[in-house]
């Protein structure tokens, strides 16, 4: 949904709400679309939990006021926030399962605002832009992600089938889903599972099949997420063994480095001439070498030799890639 057609949205809302009845060529001339748009928003409206009227004697649409909650105690700032966030969701985040609903939230609270309010925030929302990182726009899993949600809101087992790589093989479990995370540009479900008897994270992407059973589970109130993952830097690969790691970053990438909250157990240690010494304890080196590998030559592990030479392999496997003539000569 493109930032304009939240505005138009409001619009349509407000005419609905007018206590007039407005046919179809009547709203298209209103908002200047084409009665084929409106048709379209109509139904975005319907979907988003706005229940349109349509009085057949009349042949025209309406809104009854009630149908939009009002929210008289949230600031211009706060608004704001929420309006810009959900715009730029469907920007950047593509496929993400929750910018339609972000969306439809945001048209309901503009809606029940003061009409100076409102249109303050839509014209200050056009001079503020967020970009973030791209997620994977598979919507093959978004039906398991919306089962999973579920699960996890009414405390129900699943039975789930994922792919497993590492056996080039389906498997199945009955998962008690405890917790949703969001994190590596992808969903993953952590829940108890019925065959490994333990905590697992299972990457939703790779589950082929989910089916919602009728027990229920309780969660146990010693489970929180922070401490199951640790200092993990990738929710699969989780290890009991932690690792101290010292990295060395120049003075160009250590503002940003040392102004972001990479790891709970991080220090910083600033050195002469703007560069810093990184400390942290993980327990994925391999996951931590990509991240140095974004940093090019301004970041140089100091130790342990173990991930030393994770990075100088890794440089040296893109060497030799580079050194060959390309394959499309």
């Amino acid at each position: 949904m493109v930032a304009g057609r939240i505005p138009r949205l409001l619009r349509l809302i407000a005419l609905l709400q007018s206590g007039r009845i407005y046919n179809s060529a009547q709203l298209a001339s209103e908002c200047e679309v084409s009665r084929r748009t409106v048709f379209r928003d109509l139904k975005t409206l319907q979907e988003s939990g706005i229940y349109v009227l349509y009085d057949d004697e009349k042949q025209g649409y309406s809104l009854p006021w009630r149908t939009i909650f009002p929210f008289k105690d949230l600031t211009f700032e706060e608004v704001l926030a929420l309006f810009v966030l959900s715009q730029d969701l469907d920007k950047t985040i593509v496929g993400l399962p929750l910018d339609g609903i972000a969306h439809s939230a945001s048209a309901k609270i503009l809606s029940s605002l003061p009409a100076a309010l409102r249109d303050h925030v839509i014209e200050a929302a056009q001079s503020i832009s967020i970009w973030l990182t791209p997620c994977n726009p598979s919507l093959r899993n978004e039906i398991h992600y919306k089962t999973l949600l579920k699960a996890v809101a009414s405390k129900q087992n699943v039975r789930i089938h994922y792919h497993c790589p590492s056996e080039q093989k389906t498997a199945s479990t009955m998962l008690s889903p405890y917790h949703m995370l969001y994190s590596n540009r992808e969903w993953f479900v952590v829940g108890r599972s019925s065959v490994d008897r333990g905590i697992k994270v299972y990457p939703i992407l790779k589950i082929t099949k989910s089916e919602l059973l009728d027990e229920t589970f309780k969660k146990p109130s010693r489970f929180k997420l922070e401490r199951y993952l640790g200092n993990s830097w990738d929710p699969v690969k989780l290890s009991t063994r932690t690792v101290p790691v010292k990295i060395r970053f120049q003075s160009s990438a250590a503002q940003i480095v040392s102004h972001i909250s990479w790891d709970p157990s991080q220090e910083i240690r600033t050195l002469k001439g703007g560069a810093i010494e990184f400390r942290a304890r993980v327990d994925n080196l391999e996951q931590m070498t990509d991240w140095l590998l974004s940093f090019g030559t301004q970041a140089e592990v100091i130790s342990p030799p173990a991930l030393r030479k994770l990075v100088k392999t890794r440089i040296s496997e893109m060497s030799q890639i580079y050194s060959k003539k390309s394959s499309r000569n």
